[in-house]
C-alpha cells in the first residue's frame, strides 16, 4: 500500500516537474523586447533614452512565468508613460480591436461635467445605453454610488442614478460590444448653415464615395461648422482628402519628420492604405502632406469646433483650416498629440498584444509643431447647462449667435 502512495506521489511530483519545466522553458521576458525594440525605434535620440533603457531593464527582474499578463501590460505602460511623449502604448488584444475595427465593449454614452453636473451629450444607436432608455441631457448623479466621470459613464456597469427634468430615479446598465458607426455625418442647422460632425479619420470612412457624397450635400449650403470634438485621429491620407473638400488647389499643409531614418524626402500619395504609408515613412526621413485637387470643394465660410479629445489627424486637420481657409476655432485647446505611431506586434506577452510606438513627428505647413502643445482656439467655451440639459448643444450655438 505504500509502495503505491509512493508511486503516485512520485508520479505527481515529475508531472508538475515536468509542467514548470515546459512553462520555464517556453517563457520569454517581454521587457529586453520591448527596451530594446522602443530605443531603436522612438523618434527621440538614443543618447537621451540610455537612462530609461537602463530602468527599463530593471523591470525585467520582477517578472516570472507566471505573473499575469494584466500586471505586466500595467507596468510596462508605467515604464512607457515615463518618456512623457503620446502615441506610446502598449494595448491589450480587445483594446486593439476597439481601436482599428471600432469595436468596443461600452455602454454608449458619452458626456461631460458642466457646472458641476455629468451630462449626457450623446447616445450611441442600437447601444446598451439607448436600449434601457438613456436620453441626451439627462444628468448622471451617481454609478454605484459613487461619483461618475466622463471615462466612467463609458464603460462602467451597475445602478445609475438619473436626474431628468424633475425626475429622478435608477437604471441599471451593463456595457456590451457596439460597433461605432465613426462616419461623417452631415445636419442642417439653418436654411444655409450646417454641421459636420466627424467622429474619426479611420480609412474605411473616407473612400471616394463618401467623399462624393459629403462633397455634394455641402454644395448646399455657404456656412459649415466642422466639429472635431472627441476625434481621435487615425489615417493621414483621410485627414488630407477631407482638407481637400476644402482646399481647392493642392496644398502642402505639413511634413512629416523621421529622425532615425535614413536621408530621403517624398511625398505622400492619395492611398489609404496603412502599410503603404508606412513604407513610404520607413524609406524617407520626411514625407511631405498636400492636399489633392478637388474641383468641386466647398468654398463657404468654415468654422471648427475642438476639445480636450481632439488629436492626432484630428489634430492636423484643424491646424490646416487655420492656417490655410483662416477658420475659427472654439472649444478647449487640443490634447497636443501629433506623433506618428507604428504598430508591432507584442506576441511574447500574448496573441494579439500590440504596442504603439511613435517614429514620426508633424510639423505644420508654417512651422507649428502640435505634439505637447495642441491646437490654439481663437476662444475657450464652456457648456451651458439648462441648454445641455435640453438637449442643445451649446458650443454649436456660439457660432450661430
Amino acid at each position: 500500500m505504500l509502495n503505491r502512495i509512493a508511486a503516485v506521489i512520485l508520479t505527481l511530483a515529475c508531472a508538475y516537474g515536468a509542467f514548470h519545466f515546459t512553462i520555464n522553458r517556453s517563457f520569454v521576458n517581454p521587457y529586453p523586447v520591448v527596451c530594446d525594440l522602443v530605443s531603436d525605434k522612438i523618434y527621440l535620440p538614443k543618447e537621451d533614452l540610455k537612462e530609461w533603457h537602463r530602468t527599463c531593464m530593471e523591470h525585467s527582474r520582477y517578472v516570472t512565468p507566471y505573473t499575469k499578463k494584466d500586471l505586466i501590460l500595467r507596468d510596462i505602460n508605467y515604464v512607457l508613460g515615463s518618456l512623457r511623449v503620446s502615441h506610446l502604448e502598449i494595448y491589450d488584444a480587445p483594446e486593439v480591436r476597439g481601436i482599428w475595427r471600432g469595436e468596443v465593449k461600452e455602454t454608449g454614452l458619452s458626456g461631460e461635467f458642466v457646472d458641476s453636473e455629468m451630462v449626457v451629450f450623446k447616445v450611441l444607436p442600437h447601444s446598451p445605453a439607448e436600449r434601457v432608455g438613456f436620453k441626451k441631457g439627462d444628468v448622471i448623479v451617481a454609478i454605484n454610488g459613487e461619483q461618475p466621470s466622463s471615462w466612467s459613464i463609458e464603460s462602467e456597469a451597475g445602478d445609475y442614478q438619473i436626474r431628468r427634468a424633475s425626475d429622478e430615479f435608477t437604471i441599471k446598465l451593463h456595457p456590451g460590444v457596439v460597433k461605432r458607426n465613426e462616419s461623417m455625418q452631415l445636419n442642417r442647422l439653418k436654411e444655409q448653415t450646417a454641421l459636420l460632425e466627424v467622429p474619426s479619420f479611420r480609412a474605411e470612412f473616407f473612400k471616394d464615395e463618401a467623399l462624393k457624397s459629403t462633397s455634394a450635400n455641402l454644395s448646399k449650403y455657404k456656412s459649415v461648422i466642422v466639429d472635431l470634438r472627441n476625434n481621435a485621429g487615425g489615417n493621414f491620407v483621410a485627414g488630407l482628402r477631407f482638407l481637400s473638400l476644402f482646399l481647392c488647389e493642392p496644398t502642402v499643409i505639413g511634413k512629416l519628420e523621421k529622425p532615425k531614418a535614413k536621408l530621403g524626402r517624398a511625398e505622400m500619395p492619395d492611398l489609404l492604405d496603412d502599410e503603404k504609408q508606412l513604407q513610404i515613412l520607413e524609406r524617407n526621413r520626411e514625407v511631405v502632406l498636400r492636399t489633392f485637387r478637388n474641383s468641386s470643394c466647398f468654398s463657404g465660410s468654415v468654422k471648427v469646433l475642438v476639445d480636450g479629445r481632439t488629436s492626432s489627424v484630428a489634430e492636423m486637420v484643424a491646424q490646416g483650416l487655420k492656417e490655410y481657409r483662416n477658420s475659427p476655432l472654439r472649444g478647449a485647446p487640443s490634447r497636443g498629440q501629433l506623433l506618428v505611431g507604428v504598430w508591432y506586434p507584442m506576441d511574447e506577452i500574448a496573441p494579439g498584444v500590440q504596442i504603439s510606438i511613435p517614429e514620426a513627428l508633424y510639423v505644420s505647413g508654417k512651422g507649428h509643431q502640435i505634439e505637447g502643445q495642441g491646437v490654439q482656439v481663437e476662444k475657450i467655451l464652456y457648456y451651458n447647462l439648462p441648454q445641455m440639459q435640453a438637449g442643445i448643444d451649446s458650443w454649436v450655438n456660439s457660432f450661430q449667435d
